[in-house]
């Protein structure tokens, strides 16, 4: 959390998580004066993601920095769990089997008791050269996190959207210590996707069906003002071409190439994509 000294204006830094829902005192340290401060409760967080062993990772890093959560595996888990205990934000992967992450979006929105609640979108693949850019929207969640990200950003996201205060700047790791700490959260995330769509004997069609379902998810997310463009002009899949191939190109890399079944796959995942996308705009 960062403070303003009242005095000077000084501003610094202090580990607010150990203090939440207090009110401590603290010493500037610059002109030495003394004031109060007024540490906001600790936030509560619902993962959603299909894989138990994501979900685990990020729960973790959450409590180690005194965040309580719970976790689930689909869409409609998700907004049983919110209704149940509406969290301060909800952690959604973009690709949650049973609903996309954008329904659950004006799900939320809709629902009485549920409006306060905060959604990050979490992207589905973990590859931190896929995508070098802003999503052009959200389709209405709040914020977004790309999975290498979680580590060094999940934490002050939460904070900043669950308080309402001046969002911290991102930095980078304070020690080596911390480094380590952050590659070893990586190891795990991406690990954990592996194995959600690993190669089994032979050929898993449920678990390529997944993948293209993760992959469409996670172009979509990115591209969310050329996806509305080729629903509404019935030009889809030639507006969307050149992502298409890209993400074939993944497709490809995890389950190599089967007779097009990876073009295949994933035309049968943006069909479905734009069906729940066409359902929503009729609600």
């Amino acid at each position: 959390m960062i403070v303003d000294c009242p005095a000077c204006s000084a501003r610094f830094r202090f580990a607010a998580e150990r203090h939440a829902g207090k009110r401590i005192r603290l010493r500037c340290s610059r002109c030495r004066e003394v004031f109060a401060v007024e540490v906001a409760a600790a936030p509560h967080v619902l993962v959603a993601h299909s894989d138990p062993s994501l979900c685990a990772t990020v729960t973790d890093l959450l409590s180690e920095v005194g965040i309580s959560s719970e976790t689930c595996h689909s869409g409609n888990d998700a907004l049983a769990a919110m209704a149940l205990r509406p969290p301060d934000v909800a952690l959604v992967d973009v690709a949650l089997p049973g609903l996309y992450a954008f329904e659950i979006v004006d799900k939320v929105r809709a629902l009485p008791g549920l409006d306060r609640v905060k959604v990050i979108l979490l992207s589905s693949v973990y590859n931190k050269a896929a995508y070098k850019r802003r999503p052009t929207s959200l389709y209405g969640a709040d914020d977004y996190i790309e999975k290498h990200h979680i580590p060094d950003d999940l934490v002050r996201k939460v904070l900043h959207l669950s308080s309402g205060r001046r969002p911290e700047p991102p930095g980078g790791p304070e020690s080596e210590t911390q480094q380590q700490a952050w590659d070893a959260v990586n190891e795990r995330l991406q690990q954990a996707e592996n194995e959600e769509v690993r190669q089994t004997r032979g050929f898993d069609l449920g678990q390529a069906r997944r993948l293209a379902r993760i992959v469409a998810s996670d172009i979509a997310l990115y591209h969310q003002d050329k996806v509305e463009e080729g629903i509404r002009s019935g030009r889809f899949f030639d507006l969307m071409a050149t992502e298409i191939r890209e993400g074939e190109r993944l497709f490809i890399e995890r389950f190599g190439d089967r007779n097009g079944i990876g073009h295949r796959l994933l035309r049968e995942a943006f069909e479905e994509l734009i069906a729940s996308r066409r359902i929503g705009e009729q609600q």
